[in-house]
């Protein structure tokens, strides 16, 4: 028996969404993209045309339809809160871009009524789908490295035209929830089962009101400690390394490798350095599979328990930044 395809739609058409999701649905052997909307219906209907039998309509036309069964939202960050929960009520599953919401209590609202609908909100970490890590993933659990000793890992990318929605206050912009995401996710990502406790963040200010870079130092009852950096203002870095007892991995594309790219992973012991390269991967190709099993098994809590974590990460690092010690 084949397995169900599932009807999805994209509320929104950013970049990332046109480049990289909106292929991968229409491609996708268990979804079938159905529609695209815009608040500009040109661009929504001028996306939908490139793909045949997909429709374009408005944000409500698609979240009232109950032929839909997952809405993607790509839409900034500010208005993922209003989006994700009109998609709640309506019975659909949701897939939203990071960071999922701008306030902690509003994932608290989100996922009380997610659960009590059995629906799906996922938050779009595709990385965690390339099977580079499952290498490391393995090496850890081997030893390879020994003890665990340090976490490090940096996201940053070069400032961005003026005007891009990152330096844009109202709507949900700066580093912390756009490049600082990566960085606290891999975290829990790569060393589950710790129990990390924030002790320090700090977040630099531009002109735009927003954070654009900062920092964040983590540790736990293991002794592991973890230095996270990120930044848009900043020399590209898209990586992590962990060095452990008698060794040391590093990935030096991990969040952002592309489909057909072959990632790098460093491994260094006292026997010498071995520059390995990895298979190419689809992330966001594993990551819709995944997604799929979730809604063909209604196993939701792994996600929302997620969600929650990385949320409070981000509250407490926007706390601690702000204490008068770390102020100017």
């Amino acid at each position: 028996m084949a397995a169900k395809k599932y009807k999805a739609a994209v509320l929104g058409c950013a970049h990332i969404a046109v480049r990289s999701l909106i292929p991968e649905l229409f491609n996708s052997p268990r979804f079938s993209l159905v529609a695209v909307a815009s608040r500009d219906p040109a661009k929504a209907r001028a996306v939908a045309e490139l793909y045949a039998g997909v429709r374009w309509g408005s944000y409500d036309e698609i979240i009232h339809d109950r032929g839909i069964d997952l809405v993607y939202i790509p839409l900034p960050n500010s208005m993922h809160h209003e989006w994700i929960m009109n998609a709640l009520k309506s019975g659909k599953h949701v897939l939203c871009e990071k960071s999922l919401v701008t306030e902690y209590a509003q994932l608290e609202g989100i996922t009380a009524f997610a659960r009590a609908q059995r629906l799906l909100v996922a938050e779009n970490f595709q990385f965690r789908f390339h099977s580079q890590h499952r290498w490391v993933l393995d090496a850890l659990a081997a030893r390879k490295i020994g003890e665990v000793r340090v976490f490090r890992s940096s996201f940053g990318i070069p400032p961005l035209p003026a005007g891009n929605i990152r330096y844009s206050k109202d709507l949900g912009g700066g580093s912390l929830l756009d490049n600082g995401a990566y960085p606290l996710k891999a975290l829990q990502f790569m060393l589950p089962g710790y129990d990390f406790t924030m002790k320090a963040a700090t977040l630099r200010y531009g002109d735009s009101g927003v954070d654009i870079s900062g920092g964040i130092y983590l540790d736990c009852p293991e002794g592991i400690v973890a230095e996270l950096a990120f930044g848009m203002d900043n020399f590209y870095q898209c990586n992590y390394e962990i060095w452990g007892s008698v060794g040391k991995i590093t990935a030096n594309r991990a969040f952002t490798a592309p489909p057909g790219f072959r990632p790098r992973i460093i491994f260094e012991t006292a026997d010498g350095v071995e520059n390995m390269e990895m298979p190419a991967d689809n992330h966001f190709a594993n990551m819709l599979l995944h997604i799929a099993e979730c809604l063909d098994g209604g196993n939701f809590e792994e996600e929302y328990a997620q969600n929650l974590r990385q949320a409070a990460y981000i509250k407490q690092a926007r706390e601690l930044a702000s204490a008068p010690a770390n102020r100017p």
